[in-house]
């Protein structure tokens, strides 16, 4: 497992997979890789696809290619996973663990940390779309407001008081800029921690389109799965987790077959079967505090041809 990265609901997340030998799984947040290490040290996969479109990740999975079971793909997941679909690759078990790795949060450099001084910049991939330094500094309040509410859940007065004081204070070049003018759009909380990590989640997913993205890589999974094929995400923060619990609900239908049946017999012919929803232990909790909001959620793909896009 690389250094300074721990990797959250790690057991739980490589048993909801289910890798039997043979198999093939898709990493497809690949991080610091610890899911993927994980996999390749004791499931006995045939093969391990990791997917990351920050550049640094490729470094990090530089030793791991040394294992001939092990491919790794830099660029976005939904494009990967779409490009996957189209050479006719299938998989055993695809699993997302969204958001930030503990390399991008804590290097100040690429913008992320609302605690650290750093470059407004916020992008996956630094060399690519356009930084959160030219977003902001470009948006007009409405849009701003519309997206500190849809992406961080910010309360629409608050939002609009810092949209407000983001166009008031531009331009905006380094995230002490941006941390310092949410705090004089609406001070400090006692309650529910500093208001400036809202606005830099809300910023950070408009700047790497995260949402719409996942749609498009969970689409693109529904078609990569093998009958029986596994699904599992990861997520930490409202946005995605919506997204997840919904993809999965439209496609399980209305049945109401017991999570242990192999096939749907109640006529609903769903695409998925969900499983559990998986929270973090509070001895998880207690060693890494990043972890308490995470939830993992899994289904397993059925016979049943996908639905339309």
């Amino acid at each position: 497992m690389a250094a300074g990265h721990k990797p959250v609901l790690l057991e739980e997340a490589v048993s909801a997979l289910a890798v039997e030998a043979g198999s093939v799984v898709v990493d497809a947040t690949f991080g610091g890789g610890g899911h993927t290490r994980r996999v390749l040290e004791e499931a006995s996969p045939g093969r391990v696809v990791g997917i990351d479109r920050d550049p640094a990740a490729a470094g990090r999975a530089r030793d791991l290619l040394r294992d001939e079971r092990f491919t790794f793909e830099a660029g976005p997941y939904d494009e990967v996973l779409r490009g996957m679909v189209e050479r006719g690759e299938r998989a055993d078990a695809v699993l997302f663990d969204l958001g930030l790795s503990s390399f991008q949060i804590d290097e100040p450099r690429r913008g992320f940390s609302y605690v650290a001084a750093g470059p407004l910049d916020m992008r996956m991939d630094p060399g690519s779309g356009v930084s959160a330094a030219e977003y902001l500094n470009t948006v007009e309040v409405a849009e701003l407001i519309e997206a500190l509410g849809r992406y961080g859940d910010v309360p629409r007065g608050e939002a609009r008081r810092i949209a407000r004081e983001v166009v008031r204070r531009r331009p905006l070049s380094t995230t002490t800029d941006l941390h310092d003018a949410v705090r004089a759009a609406v001070g400090w909380k006692e309650r529910g921690g500093n208001p400036a990590k809202r606005v830099f989640q809300a910023v950070r997913v408009r700047v790497n389109d995260e949402l719409e993205g996942l749609r498009r890589a969970l689409q693109a999974t529904e078609r990569l799965l093998v009958p029986g094929g596994r699904l599992a995400v990861i997520t930490f923060q409202s946005g995605e987790d919506r997204i997840v619990k919904r993809f999965i609900a439209e496609r399980e239908g209305r049945c109401v077959c017991p999570p242990e049946l192999p096939v749907c017999v109640c006529g609903a012919s769903p695409v998925f079967r969900r499983g559990p929803v998986v929270r973090p232990s509070e001895e998880e909790v207690g060693e890494n505090p990043r972890s308490a909001s995470a939830r993992l959620r899994s289904a397993t793909r059925t016979s049943e041809p996908p639905g339309d896009v």
